[in-house]
């Protein structure tokens, strides 16, 4: 039997019901390394173990939605089940099937809820299970997208095939092996960079808050739309409130309805003392009384001074986590967003740091196709760093390898050009 592959170096498949022992032939040369299957007395079982190859039972791995992982266990994976597939969401007929509420695109991404697991699992691995959906013709470009999405918050997408697709592959299908070949491809770039899977989560806001329970609703809700404006955030689960480094945050955001605890309270005033900005629902304002009203640039919200920084708390109870995330975009202010980007309404940015400061990664999973000149319909996207840094080079999938990106004055601004690119593109920006 072959040895066992570390946890962070397991890449894994979702074996199709159908294929066979044969059908191995297909990983050569591939990054997957790992077989999830549902019956371990499947013929493919020994096959696959004899060919290096890692094979997990489905049920072994404790696969569950969100609300009911056991974060608690002591398996080194956490398998997240029924995630929402990554891509711009359908929207009914007569619907504008491209926008939001704000005309921007309405996209659903894995990225909140693997930043979530993270925090509540900061030592295990993260798999996101979402399945292709069975109402849609996926091209390959919708595959490579759900692979980049996962990847671009450290996490593992557990491939999952649509049965034609599926099909396709097993029969030989010229177009059905060409889009597994894009799919291995897309692996091999993101296995080549596996250190980057190793940096952490960075923004200008801390989001509090226990995500469970009568909570669970606002707060995920918030992460994902805070994600969707591309504000820039870590997630602090408020269990382990208490021992998290605010350090490097601009502001934090207390999304639960109740006071926090004392030593919660101390914390959180202590850093808001320091000149940082808290945002707090209406019902636990209380614990921040502050020293004096200052004025508000965001309608319906309370300004207070609070030390050198300040407590900003609405008028009325959340109802609504569209307008808790676009408030607290609006009070922290964007001349805080460590990037800003123009143009890239389709874009999911992602900022992160290696552990040791000595580096970052501006991450961009695209989610329209079609893009020509970086940017939709032929307009160049192009970002803001605005914080200290010294070079950057740019990674994208067409051109496999690294180079530098120069910098372009735009009158008083220094900014970057993005290339046209399909699905992804990073920044590895030095300090």
């Amino acid at each position: 039997m072959a040895s066992e592959i570390a946890p962070n170096r397991l890449v894994p498949f979702r074996w199709p019901a159908g294929w066979t022992p044969d059908h191995l032939k297909l990983l050569a040369g591939s990054p997957i390394n790992c077989l999830l299957i549902n019956d371990p007395g499947q013929s493919i079982d020994a096959a696959a173990r004899a060919a290096g190859l890692e094979v997990r039972e489905w049920s072994s791995l404790s696969p569950a939605p969100l609300a009911k992982v056991r974060w608690d266990g002591s398996a080194p994976i956490v398998a997240v089940t029924e995630v929402a597939w990554p891509q711009i969401k359908p929207m009914e007929r007569g619907a504008n099937a491209e926008a939001g509420p704000t005309g921007v695109p309405w996209i659903d991404s894995t990225s909140w809820v693997a930043r979530l697991a993270a925090s509540r699992a900061p030592s295990k691995q993260v798999w996101l299970g979402c399945d292709p959906p069975g109402d849609q013709v996926l091209t390959a470009r919708a595959y490579r997208l759900a692979i980049a999405d996962c990847a671009a918050t450290g996490a593992r997408w557990m491939i999952s095939l649509d049965p034609k697709l599926a099909a396709g592959i097993a029969a030989g299908n010229a177009e059905a092996l060409a889009t597994w070949q894009q799919m291995s491809d897309t692996l091999a770039f993101f296995e080549k960079r596996a250190a980057w899977r190793s940096y952490r989560q960075r923004g200008p806001l801390g989001v509090i808050s226990t995500f469970a329970g009568d909570n669970e609703f606002m707060s995920t809700e918030v992460l994902n739309l805070a994600a969707r404006r591309n504000l820039l955030y870590r997630v602090i689960d408020r269990s382990v409130a208490g021992s998290d480094d605010l350090g490097g945050l601009r502001a934090v955001l207390w999304v639960d309805p109740e006071k926090p605890s004392a030593t919660l309270t101390t914390k959180l005033s202590a850093f808001a003392r320091g000149g940082g900005l808290l945002i707090v629902s209406r019902a636990a304002a209380a614990a921040f009384p502050g020293e004096r009203n200052l004025d508000c640039a965001v309608a319906g919200y309370d300004l207070r001074a609070f030390g050198k920084g300040g407590v900003a708390s609405p008028q009325r109870d959340w109802d609504d986590p569209y307008f808790v995330a676009l408030d607290s975009h609006n009070l922290i202010s964007r001349r805080y967003d460590p990037v800003r980007v123009f143009n890239g309404s389709s874009l999911w940015v992602h900022y992160s740091a290696d552990p040791r400061g000595t580096a970052s990664l501006i991450q961009f999973v695209e989610f329209a196709g079609g893009r020509r000149g970086g940017g939709v319909s032929g307009s160049v996207v192009s970002l803001r760093i605005q914080y200290p840094h010294g070079a950057v080079q740019i990674h994208t999938m067409e051109s496999g390898t690294a180079r530098p990106l120069e910098p372009v004055r735009v009158g008083k601004d220094v900014e970057y050009h993005l290339p046209s690119f399909s699905v992804y593109a990073a920044l590895e920006v030095t300090a």
